[in-house]
């Protein structure tokens, strides 16, 4: 008899697991980085583009993830080949670029002089040599900002960065499928729209001119430098003073000296006035150490301040 599970227990959310590559790393600190680099490639990727075609690209939003290989490998556009990824074997590791079929055929209609929208029978046709060629140069392009970035971000303590300037040495991109990456690889994604096609001029059904996609996978080594430096940057430095100090002068205590006790009968505690004297007879002190007796110190006086000498150790 196969014992079925109570609603209760069906209902019950799934702990979410933990991604260790987001363990002791300041991962929270990631939106803020992807908000510059979206600024960076703003200036230097696409607003070239804009004063190039007369258009009005805007990035839109980038993020900046852990990468899931099984989610990305497995998404397939019927785009054909002109959709699937642009692999290369970069200075730190493996990379692989996507860009929207949309964009590349957007620009090249801006490029041939044919306005903005390309004939929707393109996006089914099978892809030009010229459109390779355009897709393989956005693509070196964007990855090759994306990497100076990352390098110049890595190696900078300040917060005003420097602007990237065109990438000399791009990283000869192939088509192929996502390459295999390691456990500790990243994926960068930006969304870009044109916000011009969106207008007042557009029609009612047209809306919003819709967003396309440029995203860059990149082996963990890539990021490992830049992560270092926020972790470094976010931890607590310790007072140099302390560190070169030997260590008998590092640890410090608390001395608590308890000079007299005597009793008094509470009538003469009353008679006390503004000067008067009570007549005391100065014992040997208790030194003690985190409330606890540790030694024993006779009183002395010395220009005027009461001193502690002659220590002793309490049996």
């Amino acid at each position: 008899m196969t014992s079925q599970p109570s609603p209760a227990t069906a209902l019950e959310p799934r702990p979410v697991a933990l991604d260790p590559r987001s363990l002791g790393r300041p991962v929270h600190l990631l939106p803020l980085v992807a908000q510059r680099l979206r600024e960076a490639l703003q200036r230097t990727l696409v607003q070239p583009w804009n004063r190039r075609y007369r258009s009005r690209y805007e990035l839109q939003v980038l993020s900046l993830q852990p990468l899931g290989v099984t989610a990305m490998s497995a998404r397939v556009d019927g785009d054909g080949a002109a959709a699937g990824w642009l692999r290369a074997q970069g200075p730190a590791g493996p990379l692989a670029c996507r860009i929207d079929r949309a964009l590349v055929l957007t620009l090249m209609a801006r490029r041939l002089g044919l306005g903005a929208d390309p004939v929707d029978d393109d996006h089914a046709a099978p892809p030009t040599a010229t459109e390779e060629r355009l897709r393989h140069l956005l693509a070196g392009q964007f990855a090759g900002l994306c990497l100076q970035w990352l390098a110049q971000r890595a190696g900078q303590d300040d917060e005003s960065g420097q602007d990237l300037a065109p990438p000399e040495d791009v990283p000869s991109l192939r088509a192929g499928a996502l390459p295999a990456f390691g456990p500790d690889a990243w994926v960068l994604s930006v969304s870009m729209r044109d916000v011009a096609g969106g207008g007042a001029e557009s029609s009612d059904d047209a809306g919003t001119a819709p967003d396309m996609t440029l995203r860059l996978a990149l082996d963990g080594a890539y990021l490992q430098p830049l992560l270092r430096r926020l972790s470094g940057q976010h931890r607590p430095a310790r007072p140099a003073a302390a560190q070169t100090q030997p260590l008998a002068r590092r640890l410090t205590l608390t001395l608590q000296a308890r000079l007299l006790e005597r009793e008094l009968d509470l009538g003469t505690v009353l008679d006390l006035r503004p000067g008067a004297l009570i007549p005391i007879r100065m014992a040997d002190a208790t030194v003690l150490v985190d409330g606890s007796a540790l030694m024993s110190a006779a009183v002395a006086e010395h220009q005027g301040k009461l001193c502690l000498t002659s220590f002793q150790d309490l049996e």
